[in-house]
């Protein structure tokens, strides 16, 4: 077990590095003008190598919104079922956001690489409607959507997931130095329904 847990942290350490050295690259250089054998050469790896920890360079750049996703999912699971999908999504969607706390130059770094990368801001959007997909999906077979008709779970299922987005995006546009802060505004307005 202890070879098991030793082996994983080499390859989360790998594949960490990886991901930092292709976004500096991505930086100085531009998405498109780096390649998967750059990437690697800059770790003294094949390209072979560099497909293990990443099926695409595009990975690179999304890896940790599937780490995200993951730990949202498990989040939404550990929760009692009765709660409503508004507030259980809150509550886990609030847990991930701790993560971005200590991360906030990485998301600067990573948003300007997506934005200014047409077919990036593409494949972000389409990740999102997956991400949102399979929440739609927990939050059926969990049971606490019961009543709710397929209209008003994707609503509050993109309404919520997006609030998310808009809040980390203001606060890494910002100076403002609490993401909380903003997370409690947008949810506010999600509560309250804009009515003013």
């Amino acid at each position: 077990m202890p070879a098991t847990g030793l082996r994983e942290r080499k390859r989360e350490k790998t594949r960490d590095s990886l991901a930092q050295s292709a976004l500096r690259l991505f930086s100085e250089r531009g998405f498109d003008r780096v390649t998967v054998e750059e990437i690697a050469a800059a770790h003294d790896l094949s390209a072979r190598t560099f497909f293990r920890y990443f099926a695409s360079k595009e990975d690179v750049l999304f890896s940790e919104g599937d780490r995200r996703r993951t730990r949202l999912l498990e989040a939404l699971a550990d929760q009692d079922p009765v709660v409503r999908p508004f507030p259980a999504l809150e509550a886990a969607l609030r847990l991930v956001s701790t993560d971005y706390a200590h991360e906030r130059d990485l998301l600067r770094l990573r948003h300007r690489i997506i934005t200014s990368t047409p077919s990036l801001s593409t494949r972000a959007a389409e990740r999102r409607q997956g991400w949102e997909g399979e929440v739609i999906d927990q939050l059926r077979t969990s049971g606490r959507a019961d009543g709710m008709s397929d209209l008003e779970l994707r609503l509050v299922v993109a309404a919520t997931t997006t609030a998310l987005q808009v809040a980390v995006e203001a606060w890494v546009a910002s100076d403002a130095p609490d993401l909380d802060t903003i997370l409690d505004d947008v949810f506010e307005q999600l509560r309250n329904g804009f009515g003013r």
